[in-house]
């Protein structure tokens, strides 16, 4: 288990500020590449949550782009 537990309005919040737009457009279901995060935006985000010591590995997050597929992959 991590010993950060996220949630969903968290990951929202940081993928928000990594695309400069407003936390309120995007959805859960989202396909965060289709609302601008490229590989390199990714690695940030990668970056912040291995600080945080969540094991984490950019192909991890590239399998299902989205809030939700985040959630639950960040919190096994």
């Amino acid at each position: 288990m991590n010993a950060t537990r996220l949630y969903l309005e968290e990951i929202r919040q940081i993928v928000a500020k990594q695309l400069n737009i407003d936390a309120q457009d995007i959805q859960d279901d989202d396909d965060l590449f289709m609302l601008g995060l490229d590989s390199m935006s990714l690695m940030t985000l990668v970056s912040v949550w291995r600080a945080s010591g969540i094991s984490i590995e950019f192909q991890d997050l590239v399998e299902n782009p989205t809030v939700t597929g985040w959630l639950q992959r960040l919190n096994q």
